[in-house]
């Protein structure tokens, strides 16, 4: 099913949604609480007219009249005068204008009916004051109403709905509250959600991470809370769906280019902590259990990572050999039963770059090359050192690993152009620590029941894997 944008977004951002919905509930019950509690009060007030005639128009002008007046009355009840005349009925120790200001009248529409509603912290003083504004009212039209002859008023008000005394407070309205903090913490989370989501530009996806290097992804490796303690996940769970996202990555490597195989890739990364050391271990055990012969090289000479990683010593290595102290095929270490060869760093030296730009080092890759099939090596990363670019002008090409989530855009689009810069061969990228939710899950990998006897097994290796997630 194909998301909207919009819902994506609220997937991807939803902690940021969450809290938006609590910080606006948590404001709500905050306003509710310290808002002090005030109750209304209503009075109903009938206005009639007389027209001092019989019959239907009569009935009809008088009723006309009375709407008329009804308009002008609503103000009328609102003024100082009726106010004034509150305070002296009730022999309140108030100004006149406070009273008027806590009065509101209002004229149903179509009718001849006044509705004052009397605000006040005080429930007693509420209806107190709503009670006294409809005699006060009641008086004053009697009195403004009545001709100058005896007879009787033109128009008359009179109470037909006396105030009841409140018992719940209409101020503050908790669920109004409550409901306008929900829906505005939700929008406003939302908002912040959409604009972090913009702000954002870290790599996400494949397609992201092609639009961004103008090469295609060769594999995507999930995020296993477990890679602290097994990285080499085709090792330690051969049958988990890690595991065969490596093989996919293999099966996709070997595809780049079936005209003319690469046998000397180099795996960097824009920037440390990225899995590139980690990737190219895993990728190395596939290849040799898919029967060809693999030899992983160290040439990260400023922070070797491999040898920790494969249980090897790693004191003699590339630089022993570039010195002429041992020939190749002594500082060759064979790793467990997986066939395939690992020529670890060696001592770490002052120049690492001028070491492996050396015509020693083009000797000793086409040495490999001539003895194996496949030559992974272990480079630093782009952006801080030139290290990769050196190296990777000299071999058959170079896979880019990113991760999910960390890397941005500009890093990789930058790495991507140092490496073209020094003429290396961009082969592909691989992309790294993507959470599970991110990705289709189709299960473990189908497994037998009982270990199928590849070499290494579950943990399969008598020595000690050591971990470097930060590698």
């Amino acid at each position: 099913m194909v998301l909207s944008p919009y819902v994506r977004v609220v997937r991807k951002r939803w902690r940021i949604v969450l809290l938006g919905l609590l910080v606006g509930l948590l404001g709500a019950i905050t306003v509710t609480w310290s808002t002090p509690r005030q109750y209304q009060a209503q009075v109903t007030i009938y206005v009639s007219a007389q027209t001092g005639a019989d019959g239907v128009a009569a009935a009809y002008q008088g009723s006309l009249l009375s709407e008329q007046r009804v308009k002008s009355y609503a103000r009328l009840l609102t003024g100082l005068r009726v106010a004034q005349g509150i305070v002296d009925h009730l022999g309140l120790e108030e100004p006149a204008g406070n009273v008027a200001g806590r009065i509101e009248a209002s004229a149903q529409p179509d009718t001849v009916l006044l509705t004052a509603t009397v605000t006040d912290r005080s429930p007693r003083r509420a209806k107190d004051i709503a009670d006294a504004a409809g005699v006060v009212f009641t008086r004053l039209v009697a009195e403004l109403e009545q001709p100058a002859s005896d007879a009787p008023p033109t128009v008359t008000a009179r109470v037909v709905e006396p105030a009841v005394l409140p018992t719940v407070p209409a101020i503050p309205s908790v669920p109004l509250n409550l409901t306008v903090g929900v829906l505005l913490g939700i929008v406003v989370g939302y908002v912040l959600a959409l604009l972090r989501d913009a702000m954002d530009t870290t790599i996400k996806s494949t397609d992201q991470l092609k639009d961004t290097t103008g090469v295609p992804g060769i594999g995507v490796v999930s995020r296993d809370p477990r890679m602290s303690d097994f990285p080499l996940a085709v090792l330690a769970d051969p049958w988990s769906p890690r595991a065969e996202e490596f093989r996919k990555v293999r099966t996709n490597l070997q595809f780049v280019d079936v005209d003319k195989p690469c046998k000397t890739i180099v795996l960097t990364s824009a920037l440390s902590g990225e899995g590139k050391t980690s990737t190219l271990c895993n990728l190395a055990i596939t290849l040799s259990r898919a029967g060809r012969r693999v030899a992983v090289v160290e040439t990260d000479l400023r922070r070797p990572r491999v040898a920790d990683y494969l249980g090897l010593e790693g004191g003699v290595g590339v630089t022993s050999v570039l010195a002429d102290r041992v020939g190749l095929a002594e500082a060759i270490q064979p790793w467990g039963a997986s066939s395939f060869d690992v020529l670890t760093s060696g001592p770490i030296p002052p120049n690492p770059s001028e070491l492996l730009a050396s015509r020693q080092m083009a000797g000793l890759l086409a040495e490999l090359r001539d003895s194996y099939d496949v030559v992974l090596l272990d480079t630093p990363p782009v952006l801080p050192v030139t290290d990769a670019a050196v190296l990777g002008a000299a071999c058959d090409g170079a896979l880019v690993v990113v991760r999910y989530g960390r890397t941005t855009t500009h890093q990789v689009a930058a790495a991507a152009s140092a490496l073209r810069a020094a003429s290396v061969r961009l082969l592909g990228t691989v992309l790294t620590m993507v959470p599970k939710s991110s990705q289709d899950s189709y299960g473990r990998y189908y497994a037998p029941e009982q270990d199928d006897g590849e070499p290494g097994g579950r943990v399969g290796s008598s020595m000690t894997v050591h971990a470097d997630n930060r590698r």
